[in-house]
C-alpha cells in the first residue's frame, strides 16, 4: 500500500517561540516608538520595571536581542526594527478586528461607503437617502455613482445598489428593493408635432429614445434614434421633445404627474424587467452601519410597494 497524504484541518499555527501574552508585544512596540521604558509604562498605566521584565521575557521567548539599553535612550536593534514592523501591522489588524466587532454590535455610527446608478440615485434614491441621513446622524454616507458594476474590495464599498435584469450567483447577500416597470412615454409638444401613435407598430415612424444597461440588447425590437445608458439623460431628450423614451416609470413619475410628461401604450408595457437589489458582503456579524442601512431601505421601499 502506498504512503497516505496525511489530510488537516485549516487552523492557526502557534510557534514553540510564541511570546504568551500579547501585552508583551504592545509594550515592546511602544518603548521602540517612544525609544524610552519611562514613556511606554506610563502609557500602559504599568511601572518602568515590569516594562522591563516584558522586554526580556520577549527577548527570551524569541532568543533574539530586539533592543539596546542606555540610561537616556532606548534603541531598537537591527532585529528589533524588522520585528516592529511587521508585529506592528498584526496587532493593528487585531485591534481593526475587535473594533469591528465592537462596532457590528453597537450603535450604527462611521463611514458608510455605497455605490448606486447615477439616474435611479437622481431620482428614487435621493429622497430616501435624505431621510437615512436624518434618522442616522451618526453615519457619513458617501455615494460612488457610476453604472459600472463596483468590486467591493478593490473600491471598500459596505452597499451596492444595482438596477439589474437578474444577478450572478456570488458571495454577496442580495435583497430586492423595486421592481422597475418600463413603459412609453413623449412631451406634450413632441406628440403634437409628430402625432400620437395609438399602436406598437405605429413606434416605427417616430424616433425611439432606449435605455441600455450593462451593454445589454434593447428591452424593445424597434430601430431606436438614440441610445444611452443614463435615463436620466433620455429623460432630459424627452422633455425637450426629442422623441419617445423608453424608460422606468420610476425615474419618471414627477413629470407624469405634472403633465410634462404622457405615457403611451400603457397596454403594450412589458412586465417589470429590471429590479434594484441591494447587495452586501456576507458575514457573521454585519457591521451596524450597514445593517441600519438595509433594514431602513428595506422598510422604506416596502412602504413604497404597499401605498402603491
Amino acid at each position: 500500500m502506498g504512503n497516505k497524504t496525511s489530510k488537516t484541518k485549516p487552523g492557526v499555527s502557534i510557534p514553540a517561540t510564541a511570546p504568551d501574552d500579547l501585552r508583551d508585544l504592545r509594550a515592546f512596540c511602544l518603548v521602540v516608538d517612544h525609544g524610552s521604558l519611562t514613556a511606554a509604562a506610563k502609557q500602559l498605566g504599568e511601572t518602568k520595571g515590569s516594562v522591563s521584565r516584558r522586554l526580556s521575557r520577549l527577548e527570551s521567548a524569541l532568543g533574539v536581542s530586539l533592543v539596546r539599553r542606555s540610561p537616556r535612550l532606548v534603541r531598537p536593534t537591527e532585529d528589533g526594527v524588522l520585528y516592529r514592523q511587521r508585529v506592528g501591522r498584526a496587532l493593528e489588524l487585531l485591534e481593526e478586528a475587535t473594533d469591528a466587532l465592537k462596532e457590528a454590535q453597537g450603535h450604527p455610527r462611521g463611514r458608510l461607503r455605497v455605490t448606486a446608478p447615477p439616474d435611479f440615485a437622481n431620482t428614487v434614491l435621493a429622497p430616501v437617502l435624505a431621510r437615512f441621513c436624518e434618522a442616522h446622524r451618526d453615519i457619513s454616507l458617501e455615494l460612488l455613482l457610476t453604472d459600472r458594476e463596483l468590486d467591493f474590495d478593490a473600491h471598500q464599498l459596505d452597499v451596492a445598489l444595482r438596477v439589474a435584469s437578474s444577478l450572478r450567483d456570488s458571495s454577496l447577500v442580495a435583497l430586492r428593493l423595486l421592481d422597475v416597470e418600463v413603459g412609453f412615454v413623449a412631451s406634450p409638444a413632441y406628440l403634437e408635432r409628430e402625432g400620437h401613435p395609438r399602436r406598437l407598430a405605429e413606434l416605427s415612424t417616430h424616433r425611439v429614445l432606449v435605455m441600455r444597461r450593462d451593454g445589454g440588447p434593447s428591452s424593445v425590437r424597434l430601430v431606436p434614434g438614440v441610445v444611452a445608458q443614463d435615463g436620466a439623460f433620455l429623460r432630459t431628450l424627452a422633455l425637450a421633445g426629442a422623441g419617445i423614451a423608453i424608460l422606468p416609470m420610476a425615474l419618471v413619475e414627477p413629470e407624469l404627474a405634472e403633465g410634462r410628461l404622457i405615457r403611451l401604450l400603457p397596454e403594450q408595457d412589458s412586465p417589470p424587467r429590471f429590479s434594484l437589489f441591494l447587495l452586501h458582503p456576507a458575514a457573521p456579524l454585519v457591521p451596524a452601519r450597514v445593517r441600519a442601512f438595509r433594514d431602513f431601505m428595506a422598510r422604506e421601499f416596502l412602504a413604497h410597494r404597499r401605498a402603491s
